[in-house]
């Protein structure tokens, strides 16, 4: 215990991120037809841990949730505020928070009477909220690539939903953990000279020519010159940068670099680059993200949830994610006075605070900070709100007990769009988080 605490009397200094490699033990999550609102962290083979996460229903007072599932499943040791009735005993439950609704509410989930070849997963069935069904079977059978307009062939734009999880990626995934294909489609490792996987770094995709990732990633020195556009690729669709045979798997050389012109090296304001490529295609393994803006308010985002994907820097190399929290700027400049510089209306302080131990950590800036947004048609979309910018480390590393800083991309929506070929065009199924 005496030589942990000698770690802390390290020296703590700011540094770029590099690759963000993941640290903390595996998390597996089922999310029923990927709709946020409820979802089970496995605990144990038969115990799983309820989530009810009614934050993304921002104009809803009262709220009572229907749930069936396919096998006989025991719920108790729900919050003290969450009442839990049996509909059909073991099968079917009717759950009421009561007083002021609260963000998130918990319950614990059993599994019972399991067969030997049973799968551990507390299937639901149905899931309705205040008389709205949000899941069923035939939900989730529509839940495939083919469901959106990816192009509409009659419109001289390429029109596509965004920041949507297609084919198996909806319900089960890991977190902390090696991640399937497809299960954060946005994500892409950007790798120099389309050989070597140790020099990578991250990106997002926003279109079908353009990626988004950290002008630091792609500056070759502290006065403005850049990589050559040449020696940079784009990979999409994979989940193991080692492995060279992938069914998703696109492989695109980056046409053109273009950075933020406010970019200051010294603060990593406006930290933020496009990377044009050629040819993109919307596969079930590879998606756009949404971008949240135009926005310069980031109070709504204080406390909320949000994810970050990464390729590890190891021999590994597989794709992980962690779930992060976005902080009040308050918060972090108190933590600690590297803060107060870092921290401001152009960034975002996200982490899990000073007992986590998970952080973006060791090497490639440029990873996407995404939030789940609940949609007008009841399912969520994924929307990028932050870019990785910097991390504390210690003795080399990102230090887990430290928050990180995002770029926030709300103040530069009207920049990425005009360099990503995109166009503001309200559509009634997609909408920003207001």
């Amino acid at each position: 215990m005496e030589g942990f605490k000698c770690l802390v009397l390290l020296i703590l200094y700011i540094v770029k991120v590099e690759s963000l490699a993941i640290k903390g033990t595996s998390l597996t999550m089922y999310d029923p037809c990927g709709l946020e609102v409820i979802h089970f962290d496995k605990l144990t083979d038969s115990y799983w841990l309820g989530v009810l996460n009614l934050g993304l229903y921002r104009n809803v007072t009262e709220a009572e949730i229907e749930i069936h599932f396919e096998k006989k499943v025991r719920i108790y040791g729900q919050s003290q505020d969450l009442s839990v009735l049996a509909l059909e005993e073991g099968f079917a439950f009717l759950i009421r928070p009561s007083g002021p609704l609260r963000q998130l509410y918990f319950f614990n989930l059993a599994l019972e009477c399991l067969g030997e070849n049973a799968t551990n997963v507390p299937t639901v069935t149905k899931l309705a909220m205040n008389n709205i069904t949000l899941c069923k079977d035939n939900v989730k059978t529509a839940q495939t690539l083919e469901s959106p307009d990816v192009e509409v062939n009659d419109n001289k734009y390429r029109e596509h939903i965004c920041g949507r999880k297609f084919s198996n990626h909806t319900e089960l995934t890991s977190v902390r953990s090696e991640a399937k294909a497809g299960d954060w489609p946005w994500h892409v490792a950007i790798i120099l000279n389309n050989t070597d996987v140790d020099n990578q770094f991250g990106g997002t995709i926003i279109s079908m020519t353009a990626v988004l990732t950290a002008c630091q990633n792609v500056a070759s020195d502290n006065e403005g010159g850049m990589l050559p556009a040449d020696m940079l690729y784009v990979v999409a669709g994979i989940s193991n940068l080692h492995k060279s045979e992938q069914i998703g798997k696109q492989v695109h050389r980056v046409k053109e670099v273009i950075c933020n012109v406010n970019y200051n090296h010294d603060t990593s304001n406006s930290d933020l680059a496009v990377l044009k490529v050629d040819g993109l295609r919307y596969t079930a393994y590879v998606q756009p993200i949404c971008i949240w803006g135009p926005n310069y308010d980031k109070s709504d985002l204080f406390g909320r949830q949000a994810t970050v994907a990464s390729f590890s820097n190891d021999d590994v190399g597989m794709l992980r994610a962690i779930f992060t929290r976005v902080q009040n700027d308050t918060t972090c400049w108190n933590y600690d006075k590297i803060y107060v510089t870092a921290v401001n209306e152009f960034t975002i302080c996200a982490g899990n605070g000073p007992t986590s131990d998970i952080n973006i950590m060791e090497s490639g800036a440029g990873g996407g900070l995404v939030i789940p947004v609940m949609q007008p048609d009841q399912k969520v979309s994924w929307f990028l709100r932050g870019v990785a910018a910097m991390c504390v480390k210690t003795a080399g590393k990102c230090n887990p007990h430290h928050y990180a800083i995002y770029t926030d991309v709300g103040p530069h929506y009207s920049w990425i769009l005009h360099h990503s070929g995109l166009q503001f065009k309200p559509n009634p199924n997609q909408q920003d988080f207001v």
